[in-house]
């Protein structure tokens, strides 16, 4: 601090002078920021987090990181971390603001991209337009012999995405109307539909499902009826394309073993016919996202949501307490066998052991249940969250005494290209 008495003009200017040699009047901090790195663009499965950096010289440094030049709340440091990202951030664009005393400089701009992972490209190349659509066969025939119309049958149908979920957000997926494989069996009546306990009441799953990517995998969401409300979840991944090549009825044991009677019985498929070129089959696994309430009939077959109870006007407790018998499981459940949970609000009995095999003819493990809803108790099977999903079984031991041991369940689901199913289809001797 300099103190000076100016007694007149001359004196002032001389103060002025001292006080400028002395740095009075103002403070310095240095520079404005300089960005010596940009950051960079990212490239991110969905469901993945990336992360935006930037480089910067200069005192005192603040960072403001900004989404297509909007503040993003308590992005302050030099380096931003983005949450799970979704199909809404594709192309998005993360700029950052370095300011000090001095100034500001304003970074440029870096390109978030989303990315397909190897399953979802296998995934797309099947499903998505201009591609055919994926296709699913279903059958009833006999691993020998003849074939019964009215019994047994042969049909297919297909699904086909008209967006990826990538960029466009979830996609609503539903399967065609049935085609005939056949030309001497009907085609079977409809069954009893798939239904689930979920949100304290019975729903009847629909055809449609909505799919979304999650990190590698598919995700596909089953609808129930109203087309909106998801019914069940699964988790698809290790996708792998195989070629078909060559005598149809010469397929890799994989496919050959999903569609079984197919290829055992002699009297399905002409023996010299060929693959068309281009014809390929998509493995995949499938696990089970949440727990899921299957829904049975107890006794008379239903195809709506009034399923057929067990016990009327009676308690869980008291029905459990009393014994039901599964002619299917083979056994008689009680209480103590299991335990009761809450779901949504309902009282659900889980047995503590699986589901025999034999029962199920699946490799998925399931568990009875029974539950109370509107004063009756009704019966299904939970599949737990994270369980591997089977894919039908094989006559691998025809001789086998018992179903379990004449069979070979499959850990695996398939889908086939429109050229394969159109080899498979011109190749039908029924």
């Amino acid at each position: 601090m300099v103190s000076v008495k100016c007694k007149n003009a001359a004196a002032l200017a001389a103060l002025s002078v001292l006080v400028a040699a002395c740095g009075g009047g103002g403070s310095d901090d240095g520079p404005a920021p300089v960005i010596a790195t940009q950051p960079m663009n990212a490239t991110v499965l969905s469901d993945g987090t990336t992360m935006f950096t930037v480089v910067a010289t200069g005192a005192g440094l603040g960072y403001q990181w900004q989404k297509n030049g909007v503040a993003i709340a308590g992005a302050t440091s030099a380096s931003y971390q983005t949450p799970a990202v979704t199909s809404a951030d594709s192309g998005a664009k993360y700029t950052v603001v370095v300011t000090n005393s001095s100034g500001s400089v304003t970074s440029s701009a870096a390109q978030l991209t989303l990315q397909l992972s190897a399953n979802q490209q296998a995934f797309e190349n099947l499903i998505l337009s201009p591609a055919a659509g994926s296709y699913y066969l279903h059958w009833n025939l006999n691993y020998a012999g003849g074939q019964t119309s009215g019994v047994n049958y042969a049909y297919s149908d297909y699904g086909l995405m008209s967006a990826s979920p990538l960029t466009n957000g979830p996609q609503t997926n539903a399967q065609s109307a049935a085609r005939n494989l056949t030309t001497t069996l009907a085609l079977p009546a409809p069954s009893s539909p798939t239904r689930v306990l979920k949100g304290g009441a019975v729903l009847v799953v629909g055809a449609s499902s909505k799919v979304t990517y999650v990190s590698s995998d598919v995700r596909v969401d089953s609808l129930a009826v109203d087309n909106t409300t998801v019914a069940y979840s699964e988790v698809r991944s290790n996708y792998e394309t195989v070629p078909l090549t060559g005598l149809v009825s010469s397929a890799p044991a994989d496919f050959a073993h999903f569609h079984n009677s197919f290829f055992s019985n002699a009297n399905i498929l002409n023996a010299t016919a060929t693959y068309a070129a281009g014809s390929s089959y998509l493995k995949f696994a499938q696990t089970n996202k949440g727990d899921r309430y299957n829904v049975f009939d107890c006794t008379t077959a239903t195809t709506g949501a009034a399923v057929t109870p067990c016990r009327t006007g009676m308690t869980l407790t008291a029905a459990m307490t009393a014994g039901i018998v599964s002619n299917s499981d083979g056994t008689t459940y009680h209480l103590a066998d299991g335990a009761v949970r809450t779901v949504d609000g309902v009282s659900v009995w889980v047995a503590t052991s699986p589901r025999p095999v034999s029962a199920t003819l699946s490799s998925t493990v399931q568990y009875r249940i029974y539950f109370e809803l509107g004063g009756n108790v009704y019966t299904g099977a939970l599949i737990k969250d994270g369980t591997l999903l089977g894919g039908g079984y094989y006559v691998s031991n025809p001789t086998g005494t018992t179903a379990v041991e004449r069979l070979t369940f499959l850990p695996f689901d398939i889908r086939m290209n429109k050229a394969a199913h159109d080899s498979l289809l011109a190749a039908m001797k029924i």
